[in-house]
């Protein structure tokens, strides 16, 4: 029979084993992630870059930062020349960059890293314009 001693030993082990495993599961994701955050820094600095106070130009645009599965439908800038249409147009991508949603629809870090970019880049040129009014 095995002594209790060794039971525990061999337990420890075993289990110190599985977290090492699991560290190292969790750095190679984390260096996954940083290299996604890296690539989604570049594409949504090219996207915004010369649009800062168009938000027009930004929504009609917001497909070339955004991930497939977010939800958002592009949106033509013949469609949203009109100030309610604009506001209809950034309230709809409000709700897709929302992190409540992405937290429903289990977002990558990545992700939620490019909705809250893109969410900030958004307000700029909606509440300078909005707050005189």
């Amino acid at each position: 029979m095995f002594s209790l001693t060794f039971f525990l030993c061999f337990t420890i082990s075993y289990f110190t084993n599985q977290v090492e495993h699991l560290d190292e599961d969790q750095i190679l994701q984390d260096d996954n992630e940083k290299e996604q955050i890296k690539i989604s820094q570049s594409k949504i600095r090219e996207w915004s870059k010369g649009k800062e106070g168009n938000i027009r130009s930004l929504l009609s645009t917001l497909q070339y930062v955004l991930w497939p599965e977010s939800g958002w439908k592009p949106v033509p800038l013949v469609n949203i020349i009109e100030g309610a249409a604009v506001k209809k147009a950034y309230q709809k991508a409000l709700l897709c960059l929302h992190p409540d949603k992405l937290q429903q629809r289990g977002a990558a870090m990545h992700q939620k890293y490019i909705a809250e970019k893109v969410f900030e880049i958004l307000q700029v040129p909606w509440i300078i314009p909005n707050a005189f009014m």
